[in-house]
């Protein structure tokens, strides 16, 4: 038994040369008519008393179909990612010369000025203990701001140790520890400040704002703009 493709072979294959020969060195998509032609062109060579042969043709041809299109979603991915990126870049750039308070818990001392550090409540507190840590983690000063109604509150290191001795110039980080009435203790989220003089990206790509005192803000973490500074 044999299956007469004679009317069409002629104009396929003409089809297929005029395709491939139109397509750009180096292009790596194939071209709906181009692929259909080719899928045409197969199946008039398939020999008719193979059928297994047949299927196994098809399935390669859907897997092929398949990741065509999974490389098109990949490019669209990339694509918007692209575009996510430059927006963020454009968004940090409008932070610079301006205040922001963002989620944090760094502090920097510079002479007799120490940036503040703000902390919120979720309920009234019996017992908060402030502690300052170098950038070793090494604990230079415990301070005790005894009871603390519920919300946000702020806090003022003066720069110094136990002893009352004035600590280097540098970033310092701190640390929060609470009490409730019933002697638990909870979460508290903290927040800085700090005037932007810069942006640039940390290892994992995202942006991070510089301050002028030294510290880095991670965008993703910016809250809100405290003040605005010419």
């Amino acid at each position: 038994m044999s299956v007469d493709y004679s009317g069409v072979s002629s104009g396929i294959i003409g089809r297929a040369e005029s395709e491939f020969k139109a397509k750009p060195t180096g292009s790596s998509s194939l071209g709906k008519d181009a692929f259909l032609t080719l899928l045409v062109t197969q199946m008039k060579y398939q020999d008719p008393l193979n059928p297994t042969g047949d299927k196994e043709f098809l399935a390669q041809l859907a897997q092929f179909t398949s990741l065509e299109q999974l490389t098109n979603i990949n490019d669209g991915i990339e694509k918007l990612t692209s575009a996510t990126n430059q927006q963020q870049m454009f968004s940090a750039a409008n932070f610079i010369g301006k205040e922001v308070k963002a989620s944090g818990d760094s502090l920097s001392k510079s002479g007799d000025t120490v940036s503040k550090l703000y902390y919120t409540l979720p309920e009234a507190a019996t017992k908060v203990t402030i502690n300052i840590m170098d950038a070793n983690g090494n604990i230079v000063r415990t301070v005790d701001q005894g009871a603390k109604a519920a919300g946000e509150q702020s806090f003022a290191w003066d720069g110094k140790d136990w002893l009352g001795n004035a600590q280097a110039d540098g970033v310092y980080f701190a640390g929060i520890t609470t009490a409730k009435s019933d002697g638990t203790s909870m979460m508290v989220d903290t927040t800085v400040t700090g005037i932007v003089s810069g942006v640039s990206t940390d290892s994992s790509g995202g942006y991070v704002l510089e301050t002028q005192d030294g510290r880095k803000l991670s965008l993703l973490n910016v809250k809100g703009i405290v003040n605005q500074t010419s």
